[in-house]
């Protein structure tokens, strides 16, 4: 994140609240709330977020999985193969954020004369009726869904879950999602997928986070450790 670069998160914030902090991406405390509020059963699951930004939390034997450097499913980056041309805000041309996230989908919009600023005001657009936001949604699920056709051959999730402000606009996003991953991902991996919407919602990181604190702090052998 631009002037965040190497800045000790938690140490400042230990500084001023006197007390233990975990710091953690968005989008896997909301995939770490989802999993373990409404799908706890699911032992792979990938958590993907369709906002402004576009990323994944990944989730595999049960644990949430970060990656070398904490960047694990970061899919807003991934190139998209229509879309070559496109300036992304990280510098390169492309990216799957830059033409399915919510600021460039209304961005494109304004360019055909409809009126719309916010990923928020994209959403009322759809829900009410408006055939080119719609349209764009539904594209903006296949720019996605072409890029989660990899990481399902890839990762062999048996559930996608799909939130963030854009999958509030009904079926337009997810049924793009669906038709490219079961189209372009490999048969077996997606023999028994299922691609939903978001059960928490805009409580999915508040709910991760309180399990992510729960997990390091609350558990019982680390209660006990504390006590003895």
């Amino acid at each position: 994140m631009p002037g965040w670069d190497d800045a000790d998160v938690p140490a400042l914030l230990r500084a001023t609240f006197r007390t233990p902090v975990l710091v953690d991406n968005d989008v896997n405390i909301m995939a770490l709330g989802e999993h373990r509020t409404a799908f706890p059963q699911e032992r792979e699951l990938l958590f993907v977020k369709v906002a402004t930004g576009i990323g994944s939390g990944i989730v595999m034997d049960g644990l949430l999985r970060r990656g070398a450097q904490g960047a694990a499913g970061d899919i807003g980056h991934v190139a998209v193969p229509r879309a070559t041309d496109v300036l992304c805000r990280c510098g390169n041309t492309g990216c799957l954020e830059a033409v399915a996230g919510g600021y460039a989908i209304a961005e494109s919009l304004r360019a055909t004369g409809v009126e719309v600023s916010t990923s928020n005001e994209l959403v009322a657009l759809v829900r009410s009726g408006n055939i080119a936001a719609g349209q764009a949604i539904r594209q903006a699920g296949r720019d996605v869904g072409s890029v989660l056709a990899s990481c399902v051959s890839m990762l062999n999730p048996s559930m996608i879950v799909v939130g963030g402000i854009l999958a509030e606009a009904g079926e337009h996003l997810i049924a793009g999602i669906r038709e490219m991953v079961y189209q372009r991902s490999l048969p077996l991996a997606t023999q028994h997928l299922r691609i939903v919407t978001s059960q928490a919602a805009s409580r999915a990181g508040v709910l991760g986070a309180s399990a992510m604190v729960v997990d390091q702090f609350l558990a019982p052998q680390t209660v006990d450790a504390s006590i003895t």
